[in-house]
């Protein structure tokens, strides 16, 4: 399961990123968001190796210091769960 990092400092590389969440557990992809001209967006997706460290990291990472921020750290919606969503009406998170 993927995680939305925000909030990160524009000169961060994907391999800082990878060895700081890998102190919770084995980070298996890191991908940090840039616009068209290939500057960073201050975003990134990092995916977990296990679903037990993705769940750990939401709750350990979110709100650390990271390079002199804190980050915001949250699962990322993925296009099964819009799906489900839109397929059973009374799961629809905005009532």
């Amino acid at each position: 399961e993927r995680m939305l990092i925000g909030n990160l400092s524009l000169d961060t590389s994907e391999d800082e990123l990878s060895k700081f969440f890998a102190t919770v557990g084995n980070v298996s992809r890191v991908e940090i968001l840039k616009d068209k001209n290939g500057r960073a967006r201050g975003f990134a997706f990092v995916k977990m190796a296990k679903r037990d460290d993705t769940e750990l990291a939401v709750e350990m990472m979110h709100n650390a210091e990271f390079k002199g921020r804190l980050l915001s750290v949250s699962p990322a919606e993925t296009t099964q769960k819009k799906k489900s969503i839109n397929l059973f009406g009374f799961l629809q998170l905005n009532h």
